[in-house]
């Protein structure tokens, strides 16, 4: 820091990003800030179709926008790294505490704001002390966005620029390097990645056209303390992976005044959960080599992100279903792996709720009370492509079409793909005339593969940059967080079976052959056919997505694109 080259540049350019708003997903404010990253990046050129300047939209489905800078040596080789970066952000409600959420673009104002806030409170919770501390260091930045991720695109646009930058003779420092740099920043990595999977397969297009070589993408997210010392900092060289578990839960519907005759969904539900919640023997593990040194990396447990019964009004009758979905981390277990441990949980799930109920009629019995012996239930738990094959014998032939024309239906009251998941499933239990108790299990959107730790000539340029750094600066396997790295290259080839048999909508198509999920059997094809390696170095900062969002200038806005700089520059051959 007592020779400043990227500071000042990255502060502004964040600055600058921050005071758009692109809450994901929405098209209008998200392309906004697009269109300023595209002004910024091309500062130095009028339009951005010079021989060695290439750039264009590459538009998503729904309208959004990514935008794709290629920055060419005249050295006319073919090795590209590609800066990648996502722009849109998560919403504020949390900030209405200051008067207006806008506050939350503006770091300045925002920073008054929470100085008058935490010196008008006489008890700062832990949360509070820790932003209290930082916000009066002078050494953070603060507000919606700045570490996630609109200061990692700022480097990106920062490192670009100065690769292309010409000095006094009119010299570029790209044309001293054997390759080439592509900028990409995408929308909408905070839902479900539409941004990067429709860039893929113009990545792919662009690669043919100018026949370049893909040696890695360098992603820019953020990274944070992942124990109690918050000096060191991290760099990845894969990804975690990401399944959404979900159960559609049946129970048997009964008047309250006569509990024993019937199984309430909720109970089995909030069973489902307690088995799954945190459970260490769903944490995925992975062990291998990077570089010289052996790792062992655990992804954290998995967490319900929904437990909600489908009851539409009071009544006095207990719940007849109930739908749970999962955030499942993984390393490296694959979808019919997954299925199988699914499984088996909810047969516990199920097992305990039965257990109780007929512990709890023994008691009940025992102390004099009177009620209805409890029915011998067969208990049932089936996967999603065994509830389209009961469907099947049942209706038909014509499945498929009626699927198509429910779907259609549910897109227009559902809220996400998650609900129309489910409503799919109940109407084909019903088709099925499948009776509770029963539990059955299938995938949710969104699906992120793991990308596995490897080692290339990106990760050895990399290795090498930081080893002359102090102890502080570590590289490590997998990106914690979920991120669009995960759709640059694809390790688990049998993913797509997988997801055809047990995730309703994948390769799902309406009436008008739109997808209803954008990632489908062709998008995983050409994500295996891009095959990039990956790593992440990002800003370190604290509390991504919540009120005290914030970034550590000194590393983030200095060291972090001297990291990258440097490492673009041994891979490329300088």
């Amino acid at each position: 820091m007592q020779n400043k080259i990227w500071f000042d540049e990255v502060l502004q350019l964040t600055k600058t990003l921050m005071g758009i708003a692109s809450i994901s997903p929405n098209i209008e404010d998200e392309n906004k800030c697009v269109d300023v990253i595209r002004d910024l990046t091309l500062s130095n050129y009028e339009n951005g179709k010079t021989p060695d300047v290439f750039s264009e939209f590459w538009f998503t489905e729904d309208g959004r926008k990514n935008f794709a800078c290629l920055l060419k040596s005249k050295k006319k080789s073919y090795k590209t790294i590609i800066l990648m970066g996502h722009f849109d952000t998560v919403g504020v409600d949390d900030f209405a505490r200051y008067g207006d959420v806008n506050i939350a673009f503006h770091p300045e104002q925002l920073a008054e704001e929470m100085k008058k806030y935490f010196q008008s409170k006489n008890d700062l919770d832990i949360s509070e002390q820790s932003a209290w501390t930082h916000l009066q260091s002078g050494d953070w930045l603060f507000g919606r966005g700045c570490v996630d991720m609109k200061s990692g695109v700022a480097i990106n646009i920062a490192i670009l620029r100065a690769f292309a930058k010409p000095d006094e003779n009119g010299k570029r420092l790209i044309d001293e390097l054997d390759g080439n740099i592509l900028l990409l920043a995408c929308p909408d990595e905070e839902t479900e990645s539409v941004g990067v999977l429709s860039a893929v397969p113009n990545l792919l297009k662009l690669r043919e056209k100018e026949k370049l070589n893909y040696i890695g993408v360098i992603n820019t997210d953020y990274t944070a303390p992942r124990n109690e010392n918050e000096n060191i900092r991290f760099i990845y060289s894969g990804t975690v992976g990401k399944l959404l578990p979900s159960f559609y839960i049946l129970g048997v519907r009964t008047h309250v005044g006569e509990i024993f005759r019937g199984v309430d969904a909720s109970h089995i539900a909030a069973e489902l959960v307690s088995e799954i919640n945190l459970n260490p023997a769903w944490m995925d593990k992975w062990t291998g080599k990077l570089g010289d040194e052996q790792l062992t990396e655990i992804a954290v447990p998995p967490v319900a992100l929904q437990m909600r019964d489908l009851k539409p009004l009071y009544n006095a009758e207990t719940a007849g279903d109930a739908f749970v979905y999962v955030n499942w981390l993984t390393l490296q277990i694959t979808p019919l792996e997954a299925m199988k441990k699914m499984k088996d949980s909810a047969k516990q799930a199920l097992g305990q709720v039965m257990k109780r109920v007929e512990e709890s009629y023994t008691e009940f019995n025992k102390l004099g009370g009177q009620s209805q012996t409890p029915p011998e239930w067969n208990e049932l738990v089936i996967s999603y492509d065994e509830l389209l094959q009961k469907a099947s014998k049942e209706f038909g032939d014509n499945l498929g079409q009626w699927m198509k024309n429910k779907v259609v239906e549910f897109s227009s009251q559902a809220k996400d793909s998650r609900e129309i998941s489910c409503l799919l499933v109940v109407e084909l239990t019903k088709l099925a005339k499948l009776n509770g108790p029963a539990i059955v299990t299938f995938f949710s959107p969104p699906y992120y593969p793991s990308v596995l730790p490897q080692e290339n000539e990106l990760t050895q340029a990399a290795a090498s940059v930081i080893s002359e750094f102090d102890d502080e600066l570590q590289f490590r396997g997998f990106f914690p967080y979920i991120s669009d790295l995960s759709y640059m290259r694809l390790d688990n080839a049998d993913a797509s079976e997988s997801l055809k048999k047990f995730m309703p909508l994948f390769d799902f198509e309406k009436n008008d052959e739109t997808k209803v999920y954008l990632l489908d059997s062709n998008k995983l094809n050409e994500i295996q056919a891009l095959n990039c390696p990956v790593i992440n170095i990002g800003p370190f900062g604290r509390d991504a997505h919540g009120l005290y969002e914030r970034v550590y200038m000194p590393y983030s806005f200095e060291t972090v694109p001297q990291i990258i700089f440097q490492t673009i520059k041994r891979a490329l051959g300088k």
